[in-house]
């Protein structure tokens, strides 16, 4: 009966224990259930003042990084090295130097922006295949850089890009042979003839179709060549190709080649400009501290920059693409 007696005891007092840790349990749970429903009522009544009261609302940075909401953002500036005055690698610096870097150096520093030039290929801002629409160039499109500097608005580039304020008159494009025009290319009519241009540049084989004056414009695929810059000519020595054709600057100085004409005007909307993606912010402080640099006479100092700190290079004259000079 002791036995007994203890055994019932034993089990009254555990199922006890179990009883108060049962009602500890639902405590706890009812506790921490409370705790998050107070927390959601004062996270709506907050948000509920938030709309409704004058106060500016929190920024929701959407698609957006720091640098957007920072003045001290380093803009990329691609500047190409093309072997001309407008631009080139200095043998004494190491740096790109030529009218269009002393143009964006000059408006950077009026805009109070940190900026920083970049070279890359030209294709790397716009691409141009033989027998394909022309594109942009992968560097640009994907954010290697912020701009393309001095590039020419065309209204194939415009579909793309954006684009400053222009800061030169618009260049010509030409026709170019051998020395002597030994096949006696006509440029006025180009049927049957093949024709090389330089890769990556407005005046590629879309830009010549425009021409409405010459007979032929439209070229089929088999008449058309695409060269690098610095290897063109040598399409014309081979007798690859009967002509080249391209911005006039290309031409400028050289005694290998023969111009025929430098005075052709097509597939441009302006001069030279800063291209950019459609998405930058750089053209809204761009295009305010340009049109101070060109009420400048700072800007006449930088035209008159071409024959006297880089006239040692080829290319244009202060005449051929500063506004104010004829």
């Amino acid at each position: 009966m002791e036995s007994a007696s203890s055994e019932k005891e034993l089990y009254k007092n555990d199922n006890s224990g179990r009883a108060k840790n049962s009602k500890l349990y639902l405590v706890v749970l009812v506790a921490a259930l409370c705790f998050a429903f107070a927390a959601f009522v004062i996270a709506i009544v907050s948000l509920s003042k938030q709309n409704g009261s004058s106060a500016s609302p929190s920024v929701v940075n959407v698609g957006l990084t720091s640098e957007d909401y920072e003045d001290d953002k380093v803009w990329l500036l691609h500047a190409a090295h093309g072997g001309h005055n407008q631009f080139y690698i200095s043998e004494e610096t190491g740096k790109v130097e030529g009218f269009s870097p002393d143009i964006m150096n000059a408006v950077c520093r009026i805009a109070n922006k940190n900026c920083k030039m970049v070279t890359d290929l030209w294709q790397n801002c716009w691409n141009s295949q033989t027998g394909e629409t022309s594109r942009g160039g992968s560097g640009l499109m994907a954010g290697w850089f912020d701009s393309c500097g001095g590039y020419r608005v065309n209204s194939e580039r415009q579909r793309t890009f954006d684009f400053s304020d222009v800061f030169t008159k618009p260049p010509h494009q030409a026709f170019a042979t051998l020395p002597g025009n030994p096949k006696k290319f006509d440029w006025r009519n180009l049927t049957g003839k093949t024709i090389g241009f330089f890769d990556g540049y407005i005046g590629d084989e879309n830009c010549l179709a425009e021409a409405e004056d010459i007979v032929g414009a439209v070229l089929p695929t088999e008449n058309v060549r695409h060269c690098v810059v610095g290897q063109c000519v040598d399409l014309l020595e081979d007798g690859t190709v009967d002509a080249l054709f391209g911005g006039n600057l290309f031409f400028r100085g050289r005694t290998d080649v023969e111009v025929l004409t430098d005075q052709l005007q097509v597939c441009q909307v302006g001069g030279n400009a800063m291209m950019t993606r459609k998405d930058s912010k750089l053209i809204d402080w761009w295009n305010p501290a340009q049109a101070k640099l060109l009420a400048s006479k700072e800007y006449h100092e930088i035209c008159n920059d071409v024959k006297v700190a880089h006239g040692h290079w080829p290319g244009y004259d202060p005449e051929d693409i500063c506004f104010g000079y004829s």
